[in-house]
């Protein structure tokens, strides 16, 4: 707070929340109720604190054992990781938040993430990347998206037509909010 002080009257607030564990490990359960009951939590806790945008959950496979991100992804197996969120998203929708499964798709690293291209044909994207999403869209119902910072091949996946207008809102239905995600590079250019 430069040049701001702190009002002697002022207080700290805290918000205590369970600690569901990684999603990796909840994949690893394969009990789809208890995935649910996760998400109810999550939704639950979520309602006591007045917010209804659950930035999660992250929905991309174990392409790469470095990516930086995989505690945040249910697994390798693309199918696995559909279902798994597909319940955490229903169990969340169930107390009236908004899952914005993230990050639509083809998320293999954290550094530099914002310069990465990803290469890989549309058979292997839509076989093993957007398998994982698919279920949370059609059987969720999921009503948030968050895009990907990196690109496919030379496009930005934040503004990738075929992947956000012709495959998600096309062939899915979906009629939810598309949000990109945060970049604090002020560097970072969309060409």
């Amino acid at each position: 707070m430069s040049g701001q002080s702190i009002p002697e009257d002022a207080a700290d607030y805290y918000q205590y929340t369970t600690a569901i564990p990684i999603a990796t490990l909840l994949a690893q359960t394969w009990d789809l109720q208890a995935i649910e009951e996760a998400g109810d939590i999550v939704g639950e806790e979520m309602e006591i604190f007045g917010s209804d945008l659950w930035l999660a959950p992250g929905m991309n496979i174990h392409r790469n054992p470095l990516c930086g991100r995989n505690f945040e992804y249910y697994s390798e197996d693309p199918i696995l990781a559909g279902k798994i969120a597909t319940n955490a998203v229903l169990g969340a929708a169930e107390k009236g938040v908004y899952a914005y499964i993230k990050h639509f798709a083809l998320n293999d690293q954290e550094t530099h993430r914002a310069g990465v291209m990803v290469w890989a044909n549309e058979q292997a994207i839509r076989e093993t990347y957007l398998a994982a999403y698919a279920p949370s869209v059609t059987e969720s119902h999921a009503k948030g998206v968050m895009t990907i910072m990196n690109r496919i091949g030379t496009e930005w996946g934040g503004a990738c037509h075929s992947l956000l207008t012709d495959v998600l809102r096309g062939e899915w239905g979906f009629d939810g909010i598309v949000i990109t995600d945060y970049s604090s590079n002020s560097n970072f250019t969309v060409q």
